[in-house]
């Protein structure tokens, strides 16, 4: 049981020095918006709202996986591995579109 609960914390620090990183994404987004025209602020705000949204959704799923540590089921696996995906091709796509 250990080895799991070990294994456990070691990806969730990772997945938590991810959602520092995509944090700062997020930051250089909202400050691309505050120097782009009006119409294009507000698309860039806008998405910067869903994503943040995103982001925090990710957050306390990687805390009540944490919590769970090596207990954990594998639907709180799942959910995790589902606001990841979801937030990481938003991000993209974000990055992408607002360049």
């Amino acid at each position: 049981m250990e080895e799991g609960k070990k294994a456990v914390t070691v990806k969730t620090e990772r997945l938590e020095e991810q959602l520092k990183e995509w944090g700062v994404d997020l930051e250089k987004l909202k400050s691309r918006a505050n120097k782009a025209k009006a119409d294009v602020k507000i698309e860039i705000d806008r998405e910067v709202s869903t994503l943040r949204t995103k982001l925090n959704e990710a957050q306390k799923k990687l805390e009540e996986l944490k919590t769970a540590g090596g207990a954990a089921s594998s639907d709180m696996k799942k959910g995790v591995e589902n606001a990841w995906a979801e937030l990481k091709k938003g991000l993209d796509s974000a990055r992408a579109k607002f360049k």
